[in-house]
């Protein structure tokens, strides 16, 4: 049993390395031009701090919204965009550990006092999450571990936090092929149930009283962020016996999975 339990700790503490390293808090891949030279590119940090630009221009977000960010991580996508615009904020995060993370690194960021972290499954929020009233809810890339159930999700902790006005942001895996193809998906995410198509989660946004009001593919700009990561997971761990993320390159590259996002409002 020691064994094991040293063995976790010495891959999470890989992949820790890892994300640290390259990101700082994001635990993202963010947004890249396609035809940039990513040997010039050491990490994913600027990547990341052109995606939270990304959000806040498309989303309007300023000094009188309030966002919730469901799945935030380690949170710098939170306190990034509520230090840039002034805004209001709340993040919830299954893990308890990054919560704390989030917490600390909002202070650190001098916004402590703009919102609050909570660790909680977006699954099952209490009142003091989705009772507040909510300008922007973002999903960044956390949404697909519950396409098993989306519909519990969407007509459940989604439909409670948003208002008529509230703009919602998903950020979100889409499968173009047979799940059978996606092998190295399997291997990296290690899902009980298929990744859905694009039209598998509009057909489920309607059921659930939502209106697609927009909707983007950044496939290409997500593709330099995943080559980069290959890159140095690969210096790391040359047979990715632990270091799994960069896969997806691969499924990215092939057209098998796209990175795409949902722009929504609730239905009238």
């Amino acid at each position: 049993m020691a064994d094991v339990d040293q063995e976790r700790n010495f891959n999470d503490k890989m992949m820790n390395d890892l994300w640290s390293d390259m990101c700082d808090g994001y635990y993202n891949v963010g947004k890249i031009e396609p035809d940039v030279n990513i040997d010039d590119i050491p990490n994913l940090i600027q990547a990341n701090e052109d995606m939270v630009d990304h959000i806040i221009t498309s989303l309007s977000i300023g000094p009188e919204s309030t966002i919730l960010d469901l799945g935030c991580g380690r949170g710098m996508y939170t306190i990034r965009i509520a230090k840039l615009t002034g805004c209001k904020y709340v993040g919830v995060d299954l893990n308890a550990g990054y919560v704390e993370e989030c917490k600390k690194r909002a202070e650190e960021h001098g916004v402590g006092d703009q919102g609050t972290f909570y660790a909680a499954s977006i699954l099952d929020m209490g009142d003091e999450i989705v009772g507040k009233r909510y300008t922007h809810v973002l999903i960044l890339g956390v949404m697909l571990f519950c396409h098993g159930d989306l519909d519990a999700f969407l007509q459940g902790s989604l439909q409670a936090c948003c208002r008529e006005d509230t703009k919602i942001y998903i950020w979100d895996f889409a499968r173009k092929v047979d799940w059978d193809l996606c092998v190295k998906t399997h291997r990296h995410l290690k899902l009980t149930y298929p990744i859905l198509t694009k039209e598998g989660v509009c057909a489920a946004l309607s059921r659930a009283g939502f209106e697609l009001l927009r909707f983007e593919d950044l496939t290409k700009y997500v593709i330099p962020s995943y080559l980069i990561l290959k890159r140095e997971c690969t210096k790391r761990d040359p047979e990715a016996k632990v270091l799994t993320s960069h896969l997806l390159a691969d499924e990215f590259v092939d057209g098998n999975l796209a990175y795409v996002v949902y722009y929504l409002r609730k239905k009238e």
